[in-house]
């Protein structure tokens, strides 16, 4: 079974970052943003993280910093700026819908 797209999983946090990247000068990851998967969920234990890899190898070269409302959002880029990591912190609604996306599939 492929990744899920962020879409299918997290479509309202896949619309805020598109927004929130609207006149940041990182407006052409949009089209990235919209076809990428979730390819695994951090497993560092913070229980204030949420975030994601959206490739198989994550090696970070930039990183956008978005400026939501609540928590925290990076995109981080590899070296040919593709999204590779998506860094959510202080986000619980993030986690609750990764938890119950995962749950799901144990089912």
């Amino acid at each position: 079974m492929p990744s899920p797209l962020i879409s299918e999983v997290l479509p309202d946090l896949l619309e805020e970052m598109v927004h929130l990247l609207q006149g940041s000068g990182a407006e052409p990851l949009e089209e990235q943003l919209r076809r990428l998967r979730i390819e695994s969920v951090c497993d560092c234990g913070d229980e204030n993280c949420s975030s994601f890899a959206t490739a198989a190898e994550v090696k970070v070269a930039s990183v956008v910093e978005l400026q939501p409302i609540e928590g925290y959002l990076i995109i981080d880029l590899n070296a040919a700026e593709e999204i590779c990591f998506i860094e959510v912190l202080g986000r619980p609604d993030v986690k609750y819908l990764l938890e119950e996306y995962h749950d799901s599939l144990q089912r």
